[in-house]
């Protein structure tokens, strides 16, 4: 009898022990993954991928960590974990995405393919994919060696990967199909300066244009640089008082160089913390000769390129009017705007939600299942959103 008393107190207490592991492992309806039991289905089934990171301090006595989050077509979740990388990004290839952390990229397509890198990064500005020569790339805001100002660039693809330096502080970057225009600023001249950075074998820095300002003190960028045919867009803010900011659109002619400047949203009586975007690198895009942005409480302007007219075209619903911040984000890709949303009363609590440019229409939304399991069994301080895209 108390052998059978035993061996019965035995199962039970290692049924326990499976549930905690298992719960551990799989909250709500996540699944962890690893590059040895990756497989293609899971780019083939992901709607979404979610980018969070610990922060620059946690790498730097080698405890990040990253998670990427891979967001099914029925709704759930798969997790792959990497170090860490604030401000690290995704950048979505032809057929491939790439990840990064601070010592390393992943380049996932039917497998994942790992490759370390020489210096290791600790803030990432944007990670990228250059169409025409079909080669990856990632910025990063390295930092000072000895009085001057780095930032790295890691370049390649499925092949193999090559490390370069610009000497340049940047503020500001975009994507064009063979360039990536980035905005530096010089402390010491006063000046924000257009440039472009080129990849093929090597990484090439091509001076355009220094901006039109009598000063950069106040200057802010809550924006990524846009391009179309003929020319750039570079939002810049101009912070006027405590609660009060300007912003406007620089517009560079590719050929001709001329600047002008146009007045685009003012903010008066604000907190200026709400309005800053979810995420510079995703708050604008171009669609249909207008330039998009939305700002931090949920508000949509247009920029008519041809018209030169400003307009408020929609708002999203249900914004908090407050700095307040739950790993939310936006992304723009075609005629909609993605935003990734959290509501504490939801049982899931995050959801994704899909608006129409074309008439400011909810057009989708479905709740993320497992990503707030996640996020509250992972038990990790300074964990934070920093890109979101979109692949179908």
């Amino acid at each position: 009898m108390k052998t059978k008393i035993l061996v019965i107190i035995t199962l039970v207490a290692l049924t326990l022990l499976a549930a905690i592991f298992f719960v551990k492992d799989n909250p709500g309806e996540s699944a962890r993954i690893s590059p040895k039991s990756f497989d293609a289905d899971t780019i083939e089934k992901t709607k979404a991928v979610i980018y969070l990171s610990t922060t620059a301090d946690k790498d730097y006595s080698n405890n990040g960590i990253s998670y990427n989050v891979f967001v099914q077509d029925d709704h759930t979740t798969k997790i792959l974990e990497m170090g860490g990388l604030e401000r690290g990004g995704i950048a979505l290839g032809e057929s491939e995405i790439l990840l990064e952390d601070k010592d390393s990229l992943s380049v996932v397509g039917e497998e994942i393919k790992e490759f370390e890198t020489t210096t290791p990064q600790f803030t990432g500005e944007r990670a990228g994919y250059l169409t025409n020569q079909q080669i990856f790339f990632s910025i990063y805001n390295s930092g000072f060696r000895g009085e001057d100002y780095f930032s790295d660039v890691r370049y390649g693809d499925s092949s193999g990967f090559k490390e370069g330096t610009i000497p340049h502080y940047i503020v500001s970057t975009g994507l064009e199909k063979d360039s990536v225009p980035i905005l530096t600023q010089d402390l010491d001249a006063d000046e924000l300066n257009l440039k472009e950075l080129s990849i093929n074998d090597e990484i090439m820095i091509k001076d355009i244009v220094r901006l039109n300002l009598s000063t950069t003190e106040n200057i802010q960028t809550p924006a990524p640089i846009l391009a179309d045919e003929n020319n750039y867009y570079i939002i810049l803010s101009v912070l006027k008082d405590e609660t009060s900011k300007s912003l406007s659109i620089y517009r560079v002619n590719k050929k001709t160089l001329h600047q002008d400047v146009f007045e685009f949203i003012d903010y008066n009586n604000v907190e200026l913390a709400a309005i800053k975007p979810y995420n510079t690198n995703n708050s604008a895009a171009i669609y249909k000769s207008k330039l998009y942005y939305v700002d931090g409480i949920g508000d949509v302007y247009s920029f008519d390129l041809n018209e030169l007219k400003v307009l408020k075209e929609f708002s999203l619903k249900n914004i908090a009017a407050s700095s307040t911040r739950y790993n939310e984000e936006t992304y723009f890709k075609d005629e909609n705007l993605y935003v990734l949303r959290y509501d504490e009363k939801k049982k899931e609590h995050y959801y994704l939600e899909t608006y129409s440019l074309k008439n400011g229409d909810l057009v989708d939304s479905f709740d993320i299942l497992g990503l707030h399991e996640l996020l509250k069994s992972s038990n990790i301080n300074g964990l934070y959103s920093y890109d979101l895209k979109i692949l179908k």
